[in-house]
């Protein structure tokens, strides 16, 4: 996969600018960039698109992608419930689709837009973290977690009986749960000590290199 930036231009838009084959290393690789042509010193930016990817159901999934390309990259997703278009373009992050697209934009830089890789991953897994021995208040309490998460999707626990402990917060960075008796027919919290699970999906990023990563 080899994807260049590409110019338009006529004979008479050289001529009207003057520009001669001494302008650029021309046999070797045609740039452009820097010369004058037409009113334009450089080449457009690199758009591309990739294949759709059916993830088989609408489901939710977390992206990783890499891409190597001379100039400043930027990826972004199309994403379609029904794989009707158009599709909605979105910033890679936790989502729930069906029909997923890649949209990479390669900027000029100092040398013409080149795009000469893409590998686009998306994983539908869920990741757990368990904290045991945790000691929750009578009130809504703050989960220690450790990971990062791009969404906290549900808990899961071990408690004394008659005891139920529900997410109040879903908050990436400090969700929150809530422990209810029982016995008061699940109106009353009440604090106990308990071993909960946390189920979500990690946060995702752009590195410096505009890849999209775990963060």
């Amino acid at each position: 996969m080899a994807l260049v930036s590409t110019r338009t231009y006529d004979w008479q838009d050289l001529a009207d600018d003057s520009v001669t084959w001494g302008d650029t290393n021309a046999w070797l690789e045609w740039t452009g960039n820097g010369t004058t042509i037409n009113g334009s010193t450089g080449f457009d930016d690199l758009v591309h698109t990739s294949a759709v990817f059916d993830l088989g159901t609408s489901v939710t999934f977390y992206p990783v992608i890499t891409a190597e390309a001379t100039g400043t990259v930027t990826i972004k997703l199309l994403t379609s419930l029904d794989g009707i278009e158009p599709y909605t373009e979105v910033t890679p992050a936790v989502l729930t689709a069906r029909y997923v697209k890649t949209k990479v934009t390669v900027a000029n830089a100092t040398a013409t837009a080149e795009l000469s890789s893409l590998e686009s991953e998306f994983f539908t897994d869920a990741l757990t973290e368990t904290i045991v021995g945790l000691s929750i208040g009578a009130t809504e309490t703050t989960l220690p977690i450790r990971r990062v998460y791009g969404l906290v999707q549900g808990v899961s626990y071990n408690a004394p009986q008659n005891m139920e402990i529900i997410l109040t917060d879903a908050n990436t960075s400090a969700p929150k749960v809530t422990n209810y008796n029982l016995d008061t027919w699940g109106k009353v919290a009440t604090a106990t000590t308990a071993t909960v699970t946390v189920e979500g999906y990690p946060a995702v990023s752009a590195d410096s290199n505009g890849n999209i990563i775990v963060s």
